[in-house]
């Protein structure tokens, strides 16, 4: 499994992995700013973490969740994936590259327990990031199959929020990534039913671009010698969406 248990103990217990040694090298470079430095980042997070629990415990004992509870929920969410960006930010300025993709990284499971509590995601790009790193790393078919459907959680849990205002504007691009992502890791898994189950949904939630997608993936195929199977389905889309269409 990619998280063995999602849930807020599993990315505290991350975040206090990777975050101790980035707060001893703000220490020993001594970063001006108190107010955003990694030991205050640290605290805000064990903060943070605390208000989460409490406010999960009150959701989950309640008969049902209110509109002012989730709201509160995906806002606090919201925070927690600024303050795993800004710490990020900050690993990468102390040149602590691994540390700086790791905290980015945690970014995903947490974007994940939000949308699994029926809070909104209102930042997209780093859980996008990780998601693609993640996809690079693995080559198993197993690994980007549970990659995969985390994928689909996203997409799902993000659909009707995309279909509003000003949301649709401002998530447009991140948006965008993330469907064509989720047919990049189906490619990659060499399984014709996930490919086709992620090239329809590229074509319903992105039909405009389709046509390039399928037309650069008809070029990778040989370029990456993808088996015949995959090669098989990406021609059947090329030919139904990447050709240029004529008037009769």
């Amino acid at each position: 499994m990619l998280f063995p248990i999602l849930d807020l103990s599993y990315i505290g217990q991350r975040f206090d992995a990777i975050a101790p040694a980035v707060v001893s090298a703000g220490m020993q470079a001594g970063v001006k700013d108190p107010d955003n430095s990694p030991t205050a980042l640290q605290q805000a997070m064990h903060r943070l973490m605390e208000l989460l629990e409490i406010l999960i415990d009150q959701v989950e004992s309640a008969d049902e969740a209110t509109h002012t509870s989730l709201d509160e929920l995906s806002e606090l969410g919201d925070y927690g994936i600024k303050l795993l960006v800004d710490f990020s930010t900050i690993a990468a300025g102390l040149e602590m590259p691994r540390e700086s993709e790791e905290m980015e990284d945690l970014t995903l499971p947490m974007a994940l327990w939000i949308v699994r509590h029926q809070g909104e995601l209102r930042t997209l790009e780093p859980v996008i990031n990780s998601l693609a790193r993640l996809a690079n790393r693995f080559r198993e078919p197993s690994q980007l199959q549970q990659l995969y459907d985390l994928s689909v959680e996203l997409i799902q849990a993000m659909e009707p929020l995309m279909q509003q205002e000003p949301t649709r504007i401002e998530l447009a691009h991140p948006w965008s990534i993330l469907v064509m992502n989720q047919a990049i890791i189906a490619t990659r898994s060499y399984q014709p039913e996930l490919i086709e189950q992620a090239y329809e949904t590229l074509c319903r939630l992105l039909p405009d671009q389709a046509p390039d997608f399928f037309r650069e993936g008809m070029e990778q195929m040989d370029a990456q010698n993808y088996p015949q199977l995959v090669k098989e389905v990406v021609e059947k889309y090329y030919n139904l969406w990447g050709q240029p269409r004529t008037l009769h």
